[in-house]
């Protein structure tokens, strides 16, 4: 586990330790008298949670938003690889492409949405994009093992879309 997985479980961690404590806390201090209800009390203790909550979301957020992969494939690659995605098969040019060099993948659909899912020759995933028709999506990503890669659509198109997959191979 890296250290970013380790930091993130503890702060949760703590997250759900303060909120058990807070529970009791609540529990303890309304519990067994009965009395006459101050709603000016009330909705000031209220309004009081209510902040908490948001705090807690906003650290919550800020404490994660800087670990999600989103923006990532923005930059450019050095080497473009044109997909069109077609109910039921992908057509890729190149259907080679270099190791350890930026393969920018522009994807496109000519009729319905596509799941564009890239899987190593040990069939584990390796990235993944979503194709919309009228749109080209950019997929970059580095593969560092040179071998086939098989493409699978990860949105169903179709009564053909188990059989819609694609390959194509990175060289050294």
């Amino acid at each position: 586990m890296g250290t970013t997985a380790i930091l993130i479980a503890v702060a949760y961690g703590g997250v759900v330790i303060a909120g058990i404590v807070l529970a009791i806390i609540l529990a303890v201090s309304t519990g067994g008298r009965r009395r006459q209800v101050d709603e000016r009390r009330l909705a000031h203790r209220e309004r009081a949670w209510l902040y908490i909550v948001i705090a807690i979301m906003l650290v919550l957020l800020f404490a994660t938003i800087w670990f999600t992969p989103y923006g990532q494939g923005n930059s450019s690659g050095d080497v473009v690889v044109n997909v069109t995605s077609r109910q039921f098969f992908w057509d890729i040019e190149p259907k080679t492409v270099p190791a350890n060099r930026k393969i920018e993948f522009r994807l496109t659909s000519d009729d319905v949405n596509h799941g564009f899912g890239i899987y190593d020759s040990r069939d584990h995933f390796v990235a993944q994009a979503q194709v919309v028709p009228g749109k080209t999506q950019k997929l970059v990503h580095t593969f560092e093992r040179p071998g086939r890669y098989q493409i699978l659509c990860l949105e169903f198109c179709g009564f053909g879309h188990a059989a819609m997959r694609g390959e194509f191979t990175v060289t050294r």
